[in-house]
């Protein structure tokens, strides 16, 4: 009897359903064909905290000599409350010591991680037999039936393997010293780590550029005059310090201008590329306005659901033994004229590390299956993938009209769509706004001298600093081979998987501020990146790619987990003999004040679960509790910053998408009320009375 041991519990009922179930017990299904189909919950273990190392679990931090290295590296079993994770693991134990297995499968998923899980729940069961691999690259009962046919010893993925203990380790290394000594450095607990360090200085270094930056005053020669209704704007690139040298160009132009010349040439379109997770992610970011950890969400469900493949990939390109299964995706989209063609553009073997671009899967969602936030991503995901396949050319045709105002030249571009092709799955900004002149046409100018700035740099986007992690050094003239060169050496901060988390670890931490899709560092991330310049932490770009690379590296087999971590060591080992001192941070000064406290006037600062006041420090009768929970029961709405800010003025917020006890759906504006004991929202008014 063969027992298949799935990551997650909806994917071992996927799997147990594929196979045929025959019975379901507690913890596990018995299944047609000799199966046993059994879950973890994701992590059954967790890597020993370090209080859980002999020597070291009754010592404060401050007593702990450091850099600390375990002689292994040790799990244990996760706590949960209702103790679920301890009671399925002894289901697995349990069956891994029946005599009827023969084989455990590991269904983990298709990953470095996936691979790790289930090995470790493997080991911790005392399994010594044969141990083979369900690698599953979407979770459609089609794909688990050809992968079951297709299993190979789980010892082919030892490299995969060893790259996820490797990650593990080092990260554990790192985060755990680096978090110890910095806290005990500051007096205040500061948590660190690889990969979350070059997001914060990445966002601080910008927030600085922008705070240091100094506007300066420039002159253009501009003429806007309309044709038509239509504005016809000639810039002169060049921009002058003062305002005389400007006019004395002006002076020098005529009072009308001249088309010399009108280009015009039909391009081919081109659609752009299949989705990695992270071009994905900012797609969803920028077009829809959605965060990365509400995509990563949804993305994650529809994968679990089985309707696209496997989302955390680092590749826009499929597999060139894909073209069959493309072929049958294409099969179940009716209407639209598609068609495979082995491209180089879309099937490349040399461009893919494991996983293959997110395309949607021959499981197709019913009309009410998803919800609208589903739907927007998953119809994002199919359109690219139609965009890739339509059997239609998109066709715009270029215009360049070339204008002469005496010696100066100008240039206005438009473009018009011919034959809209992928565009209708697709739709691009595409503006004609050119003026109707002809050849030889003469139109009057007004040519003065406009003042302008410099504008200072944007803040850090979702888009950017997904661009920023997936290659810190790419250059703007990297070709695409040299881009994917990079990846596959390496050479990223985080991956697909992990950075969505770290980013949310670095808001959560108080370090940075998200507003829409943009970031903001915070006062407490600004002493961060100071702390770590005083004790020379460099674990910025350059240090984590070369930890990056020999990471990558040990999947390749070239390097062992050994080298990775005694390389770690050593940067370890230079920072805590560096023994620098500096002094002491007060974590509440180092926050952003939300706001005055409506009881006692204190400053208002943000925690993980609310917005609280700084005199619930005080040990006398001034002590205040005052606290605005962020997640509230009525309405069942979560107080942002923006909102507690809103409240803490006296401000009114609108709350959408309530019930009443009729069942009726409404909106409404709420404020703040405090009793002197408890702080509540009181609705003012509805935002609709039609909707009472």
């Amino acid at each position: 009897m063969k027992m298949i041991i799935c990551e997650k519990p909806s994917l071992g009922k996927t799997v147990a359903k594929t196979i045929g179930i025959e019975k379901w017990e507690d913890g596990y299904v018995k299944c047609k064909d000799n199966y046993i189909v059994t879950w973890g919950f994701g992590h059954l273990f967790t890597l020993y905290d370090i209080k859980d190392y002999e020597n070291v679990e009754k010592l404060s931090w401050q007593d702990i000599k450091l850099p600390y290295f375990p002689k292994d590296f040790l799990y244990k079993l996760k706590t949960d409350k209702d103790g679920g994770v301890k009671k399925q693991f002894n289901v697995i134990k349990k069956l891994c010591k029946e005599n009827q297995i023969d084989t455990v499968i590991n269904c983990g998923d298709a990953d470095r991680e996936g691979q790790i899980i289930v090995d470790i729940i493997t080991d911790k069961a005392g399994w010594k037999g044969s141990r083979k691999r369900l690698w599953l690259p979407e979770q459609t009962e089609q794909t688990i039936r050809r992968q079951l046919l297709k299993m190979e010893d789980n010892s082919k993925y030892d490299n995969l393997a060893n790259e996820g203990y490797a990650r593990t380790f080092m990260d554990w290394l790192l985060g755990i010293n680096l978090t110890i000594y910095v806290s005990n450095k500051t007096g205040t607990k500061m948590n660190v780590g690889r990969v979350l360090i070059p997001i914060v200085k990445f966002i601080y270094d910008r927030d600085k550029s922008i705070k240091d930056f100094i506007k300066t005053i420039y002159w253009q020669a501009e003429s806007v005059t309309e044709k038509d209704g239509v504005k016809i704007t000639l810039t002169k690139e060049q921009k002058y310090n003062n305002k005389r040298d400007c006019e004395e160009l002006v002076d020098s132009l005529p009072a009308t201008a001249v088309v010399s010349k009108i280009e015009k040439s039909e391009v081919k379109k081109t659609p752009k590329k299949l989705f990695s997770l992270s071009k994905l992610q900012s797609e969803l970011s920028s077009k829809h306005k959605m965060s990365f950890k509400t995509s990563l969400d949804l993305i994650q469900k529809l994968y679990e659901a089985g309707f696209i493949t496997y989302p955390r990939t680092n590749t826009e390109y499929l597999a060139e033994e894909e073209i069959d299964k493309v072929q049958e995706v294409i099969n179940t989209i009716k209407g639209i004229p598609l068609k495979v063609t082995k491209t180089k553009r879309i099937f490349d073997n040399s461009k893919i590390e494991s996983h293959s671009a997110i395309i949607p899967t021959i499981k197709v969602p019913s009309a009410n299956e998803l919800g609208e936030k589903e739907k927007l991503v998953y119809d994002t995901i199919r359109n690219r993938f139609i965009s890739n396949f339509l059997d239609e050319e998109t066709v715009v045709e270029k215009i360049t009209m070339t204008i002469n105002a005496g010696p100066e030249e100008f240039k206005l571009k438009g473009e018009v769509i011919v034959k809209e092709g992928f565009l209708k799955y697709e739709p691009e900004k595409i503006e004609n706004q050119l003026p109707k002149l002809a050849e030889k046409e003469e139109f009057p100018t007004a040519f003065k001298a406009v003042e302008k700035e410099t504008q200072p740099p944007k803040k850090v986007t979702e888009k950017e600093l997904a661009n920023y992690l997936k290659n810190p050094f790419r250059k703007e003239q990297e070709t695409e081979d040299e881009e994917y060169k990079a990846i596959l050496n390496g050479v990223e901060i985080g991956t697909e998987a992990t950075r969505t988390a770290i980013i949310e670890n670095a808001k959560e931490n108080g370090y940075i501020f998200q507003k829409g899709s943009n970031y903001s560092i915070e006062p407490l991330g600004e002493k961060l990146v100071e702390v770590l310049d005083k004790l020379h932490i460099n674990l910025y770009k350059e240090k984590t790619v070369e930890f990056s690379e020999m990471q990558k590296k040990v999947y390749k087999g070239t390097v062992k987990i050994e080298d990775l971590l005694d390389l770690v060591k050593e940067e370890l080992v230079s920072i805590v003999e560096s023994d620098v001192e500096i002094e002491k941070i007060d974590k509440e000064t180092s926050k952003e004040v939300i706001g005055v406290c409506p009881r006692c006037g204190g400053h208002i600062y943000e925690s993980e679960k609310s917005f609280y006041c700084e005199g619930y420090k005080r040990e006398d009768e001034t002590k205040c509790t005052f606290s605005i929970w962020k997640e509230q029961k009525f309405p069942a709405v979560k107080i942002t910053k923006a909102k507690a800010k809103a409240l803490l003025n006296n401000k009114d917020i609108l709350v959408k998408g309530l019930k009443s006890k009729a069942g009726k759906d409404y909106d409404a504006y709420f404020t703040l009320v405090d009793d002197g004991k408890y702080v509540n929202l009181k609705m003012t008014k509805f935002a609709d009375t039609k909707k009472k």
